[in-house]
């Protein structure tokens, strides 16, 4: 299916010489916190791990290098109008098939995420023949960031996953000339895909989601919980019990916590890392399991040129303004399908659960991939998805 792309505007990512200079600066002059004798990663970023990342941030990290690879995909800025705020321009990656009919995926990634993290999977779904794949799988990829999220323009005020579900449609319909596709998203990603299928089911052929989007309502006419069931919603508990005090943070002071991100480096970096870790199935005496050159892109990225705080307010805008709950009988009727990947934050759902609230076509449970799985195991998820453009194509 052909894009319309005479509405985008495009661009190459460039950060500033000043504002790298201004970064090694900040980064020379890191006061590391105390922390208790052997803590490791127990009571959040490991301190000797961090303090070597921040060494090489400074010292041996080349962004110029980071920069041009980043480039080497086609970047392009839409502007869309909100009713709360007016314009707004976003960030997007267009990444047309081969072939002309090709169906047309949207790619959303979530928090702490950027575009950074598709450059792999988009080669893999626009070119699958270029890693073994069958080029008649092949997907034209738009792949988008979220209003402050990476590169795309922050909000004035906190933006709820709903009000940006309907900038999607938008995005596709009147931007894109896109009448009906598939969308894909992980994270806050899934939440806002999801709601594009509550609110906007006519310009979906099919949703692809990597986490649970929305959760369904238990009301007396469901079925009741099974033993499975019971016992995720016990396990995911303890998980947000433990793990999930910046939620909170992010869901009620965003503003005082974004007063360290903003003015140091080595809290932005220390804050994209302890997710990377938490989320990535590492243990407690374990490194990130990613490149330090990737980490690095991504606080880069951040630092120089996004808004790691604007991306916090989402928490806040989700709490105040209705959650992920659906309404009792309500239900995803768009043909759903999942690629979960165990060892991220929460653990994998059973599919009884996944499907009181979504019309699920398709379930890939995978041992590995995390929260990131278009990071650490974009081959799977390529598959998955492609495999599913397939049948509601």
């Amino acid at each position: 299916m052909p894009l319309t792309l005479k509405q985008l505007k495009p661009f190459e990512i460039h950060a500033p010489e000043p504002a790298l200079a201004d970064l090694r600066d900040r980064l020379a002059a890191y006061r590391p916190p105390r922390e208790p004798d052997g803590g490791g990663w127990r009571y959040g970023v490991d301190g000797r791990y961090l303090a070597e990342l921040l060494d090489y941030w400074r010292e041996g990290f080349d962004w110029r290098v980071a920069e041009r690879r980043l480039n080497a995909l086609p970047h392009y800025r839409a502007t869309l109008t909100s009713e709360a705020d007016g314009p707004l321009d976003v960030h997007l990656i267009v990444q047309p098939a081969a072939r002309p009919d090709a169906p047309v995926v949207l790619l959303t990634p979530g928090w702490p995420s950027s575009l950074l993290e598709f450059q792999d999977l988009i080669g893999r779904l626009s070119a699958p023949e270029r890693h073994g794949g069958d080029p008649a799988q092949a997907v034209t990829v738009v792949a988008a960031e979220l209003p402050g999220f990476g590169l795309s323009q922050a909000p004035a005020q906190p933006m709820a996953p709903r009000q940006m579900a309907g900038l999607w449609r938008q995005l596709m319909v009147e931007v894109l000339d896109v009448p009906r596709f598939v969308a894909h998203g992980g994270d806050w990603g899934a939440v806002v895909s999801s709601w594009l299928a509550v609110d906007h089911p006519e310009v979906l052929a099919g949703l692809h989601l990597s986490m649970l989007g929305l959760r369904p309502a238990l009301d007396r006419v469901g079925a009741p919980l099974s033993e499975p069931e019971t016992a995720w919603l016990g396990e995911t508990k303890r998980r947000l019990d433990r793990d999930g005090g910046y939620r909170e943070q992010q869901a009620t002071r965003p503003t005082t916590l974004a007063v360290g991100l903003s003015d140091s480096p080595a809290a932005l970096c220390a804050w994209l890392v302890d997710k990377y870790h938490a989320w990535s199935g590492a243990g407690p005496d374990e490194p990130p399991p990613f490149d330090r050159d990737a980490l690095l892109t991504s606080a880069t990225l951040y630092w120089t040129l996004g808004d790691l705080p604007a991306a916090n307010w989402i928490y806040w805008a989700d709490r105040h303004e209705g959650g992920i709950g659906l309404k009792p009988g309500q239900r995803i009727l768009t043909p759903t399908g999942f690629a979960l990947f165990d060892r991220g934050f929460f653990p994998v759902p059973p599919r009884a659960w996944a499907e009181r609230a979504y019309a699920v076509r398709s379930w890939d449970v995978h041992s590995y991939g995390g929260h990131f799985p278009a990071w650490l195991t974009p081959g799977p998820l390529a598959s998955s998805l492609l495999r599913f453009v397939g049948e509601v194509s």
